[in-house]
Parts: structure tokens; C-alpha cells; sequence
């Protein structure tokens, strides 16, 4: 129970977060539910090594601007950061309107990158955000609940865009559910626009530092002195990994699904939904078990956990029955994403607390620089492991390599946790 005190402040600031937390579940509806859609589109093409090119493009802007980014978010209001990077959304959604409409690759990659370009200004706005609005004792359970609202968006998006895709309502020269993507994003980055001008305006937090024209020279020297604070540094490395291996695992399941399964494009999107059902209740998890000076304890048992739910995708479908495969493949993968979420949300709320008020943005900016440096690195991984191994044997492969950083991570933070942690 918080003190009445406390009590106030949080109710106060979820009035606050409402217009944010809306547009951040707009946005990353969209996003996820375009990128689905172009993927499938690519493995039913035949062209499943687009999805490592697309992954490649859609971290780019983060390692390219997230100095940028960070910059922006301690220098002016975040608001008007959000706004500005609504607006760049709707730009995007209507260059990868007409890719998907007219399937030309090059806008789609296009809209990747510009889309990518929009969340990288966007993510120190709404991060750097959650600890001006909340007490420090809440901000675990506010990252908590925010993951559950971006889950739910992701979960939407994936889930939706096999659906939209397999639909035929009227017969059209383009086939209609490319049509219906395409009117959907659209429809989506307008109402996202709209909202954004409720988020609630909040003086800057006032830092002076100069422009980093150098971009990302700048996150790697702002990463470099991070070496000071080996439990910060611990924690952005925590974070890559997740994304890194993360985004590894959606791109196989799309492939595992359509090419080794046969499934549709719609259950081929729910195996993805089964995996952020997961995420969603090891988010939950760590704000009931991952809060408070221990924190770090189950780091290294939560990646072990994710390990263990991808090699346990594998044995499903090696090892179990055949009419059973769909269910036990689904039961795994919540399993895996349960570990991720469980990881993952007590290591946003560290990154999130542990700079000052004026370095909130920059240090956010540096995570998401190393996480999608991950993710870039992923792309390349992905088109190794699609060359050379069936899409079971790659999720074998992924749990296996997932169990054995559990145990770098159960050394790091034990050594370098502390009772003064500010989650």
C-alpha cells in the first residue's frame, strides 16, 4: 500500500499519461501491423530474406539518431516532440500505403526506415516521461502497465494483419486485403496525429548540451561513459539482448509458420500473438516479484525461462505429436515470452530511474542506440540461420543460445547489484 501521499501523486499523474499512452498504443499498432503484413507478404512471395533487410532498415534510425532523439527530449517539451513524430508517422503510412497497394519493396522498405525514424524521436519522449509523472516507488508498475498497453498494440497489429490480409469481401484488381492494410494504417496515423495534441505540456527539463551533430559517434562516446556505472551498463547490455534475440524469434516463427507448419497467414500471425501474450504476463510478474532493492535476482532465472519456452518450440514439434504440435508450440512460446517480459520491465524502470532529471533522455537514447544496434545485428543473424537451418531447428538454436547468457546475467547482476538500486 502507498501512503496517501504517494497515493495522490500516482492518480494525478495517470490523468497526465492518458493522451501519451493512447498515442503510444496507436503507434505501435500500426507499426507492427504494417511491418506483419509486409512480411508475410515477402514469405508468401518466396522472398523470406526480405524480413532481415526490413529488421536491418527498421533499426537503422535508432543507431543513426537516437543522440538526436535524446537531445530533443531534454532540450524542448515532449510534447512537442510527440507531435512533430506523429506527423512523420503519417508520412510514412502514406509512402507504405501505396508499397502495399502497388507491392513495390522499395516503398515498403522505405516506410520501415521512415516509421523507425518516427519511434526513435518518439521513445525518450514517452520513457524519459513515465519518472516526471510518478513517484520512484511506482515507476516499475507504471513501466508495467505501459508494457501491457504497447502488448496489447503489438498483439493487435501482429494479430490483425494476417486477418486484414486473408480477407476477399469484394472482388478488386488489387487484391482487397492489401487494400484494406493500406486504407487501415492510414486511418490509424491520422487518429494518432488527433490525439497527440492532448498529451498534457510540461516545461523541458532544461539541458544545455550542445547539438550532437556527430549522431551516432555521440551514442557510443555517451555509452562509454556509462563504464562508470557498471550496473547501468549491465542493464543497457540486458536490453540489447532481449531485442536482440526478440526480434530473431518473430522473424523465424513467420517463416515456421507459413513454410514448415503450412498454417495460414492469420494463425501463422497468432503463433507471434502467443509469444506477447507471454511478454504481457511476465511484465505483470516482474511488478509483483522484480520491484524493490532485489530486482536483479531474477534476471539470469527470466533468461533462462525464455530459453527454455524456444527450445521447448522445437521439441514440440520434433518430439510431440502431430495433432498436438499447434497447441504445445503455442503453449511454448507464452512460456518464452513470459521470461522476456519478466527480463525485460524491471530493466526499462532502471534505465528509466537511475539518470538525473537532464540526462533522462540521453541515457534513454544511448539504450535504445545498443538495443537496436542488437537488432540490426539480428537481421544479418536471421538470413544466417534461414540459409542454413529449417525455422524449428533455429528456434532450438536461439533457446540454447538464451540459456547460456542466463548465466552471464545471473553473474553480472549479482555482482554488481546493490540495496540502494532505485528500482
Amino acid at each position: 500500500m502507498y501512503s496517501p501521499e504517494i497515493a495522490a501523486q500516482i492518480k494525478k499523474g495517470r490523468s497526465r499519461f492518458i493522451a501519451m499512452a493512447i498515442t503510444y498504443f496507436l503507434g505501435a499498432f500500426n507499426d507492427n501491423f504494417f511491418k506483419q503484413a509486409a512480411m508475410l507478404l515477402a514469405v508468401v512471395a518466396g522472398l523470406s530474406g526480405l524480413q532481415g533487410t526490413a529488421t536491418m532498415l527498421f533499426s537503422l534510425p535508432f543507431i543513426l539518431f537516437s543522440a538526436h532523439a535524446g537531445w530533443l527530449a531534454d532540450r524542448f517539451s515532449k510534447k512537442n516532440v510527440v507531435v512533430g513524430a506523429k506527423f512523420l508517422e503519417l508520412g510514412a503510412m502514406l509512402v507504405g500505403a501505396y508499397g502495399i497497394i502497388t507491392l513495390n519493396w522499395p516503398c515498403i522498405l522505405a516506410m520501415v526506415f521512415i516509421m523507425a525514424a518516427q519511434s526513435t524521436l518518439f521513445g525518450p519522449a514517452i520513457n524519459g516521461s513515465i519518472p516526471e509523472l510518478y513517484p520512484r516507488e511506482y515507476v516499475t508498475t507504471a513501466n508495467a502497465v505501459l508494457k501491457l498497453v504497447t502488448t496489447l498494440a503489438i498483439l493487435a497489429g501482429i494479430g490483425l494483419a494476417g486477418v486484414a490480409l486473408d480477407q476477399d469481401w469484394f472482388a478488386t484488381a488489387i487484391p482487397f486485403g492489401r487494400l484494406l492494410v493500406a486504407l487501415f494504417v492510414l486511418l490509424v496515423a491520422g487518429i494518432g496525429v488527433m490525439v497527440s495534441f492532448g498529451v498534457v505540456k510540461r516545461p523541458a527539463a532544461g539541458a544545455r548540451a550542445s547539438f550532437p551533430w556527430l549522431g551516432p559517434l555521440h551514442s557510443l562516446a555517451d555509452l562509454y561513459k556509462v563504464r562508470g556505472d557498471r550496473l547501468l551498463l549491465t542493464a543497457i547490455a540486458g536490453d540489447a539482448f532481449f531485442y536482440f534475440i526478440s526480434s530473431i524469434v518473430v522473424l523465424v516463427i513467420n517463416v515456421l509458420g507459413i513454410s514448415e507448419l503450412d498454417l495460414s497467414q492469420t494463425m501463422t500471425s497468432l503463433l507471434v500473438v502467443s509469444l506477447m501474450v507471454g511478454v504481457c504476463g511476465g511484465s505483470f510478474l516482474a511488478a509483483k516479484i522484480a520491484s524493490g532493492p532485489g530486482w536483479h535476482k531474477v534476471m539470469g532465472p527470466a533468461v533462462l525461462v525464455m530459453g527454455t519456452g524456444l527450445a521447448a518450440t522445437w521439441a514440440a514439434i520434433l518430439l510431440g505429436p502431430e495433432s498436438m504440435h499447434l497447441a504445445l508450440i503455442v503453449m511454448a512460446l507464452v512460456v518464452a515470452g513470459c521470461g522476456g517480459g519478466l527480463f525485460l520491465i524491471p530493466l526499462a524502470s532502471f534505465i528509466q530511474l537511475r539518470p538525473a532529471a537532464d540526462q533522462k533522455g540521453k541515457i534513454i537514447a544511448v539504450s535504445n542506440f545498443t538495443a537496436f544496434s542488437g537488432i540490426f545485428l539480428s537481421g544479418t543473424c536471421f538470413e544466417f540461420l534461414n540459409e542454413a537451418l529449417a525455422p524449428s531447428t533455429a528456434m532450438l538454436v536461439l533457446g540454447v543460445a538464451a540459456a547460456g547468457a542466463s548465466m552471464f546475467f545471473s553473474f553480472a547482476f549479482t555482482r554488481y547489484g546493490t540495496e540502494e538500486s532505485p528500482c
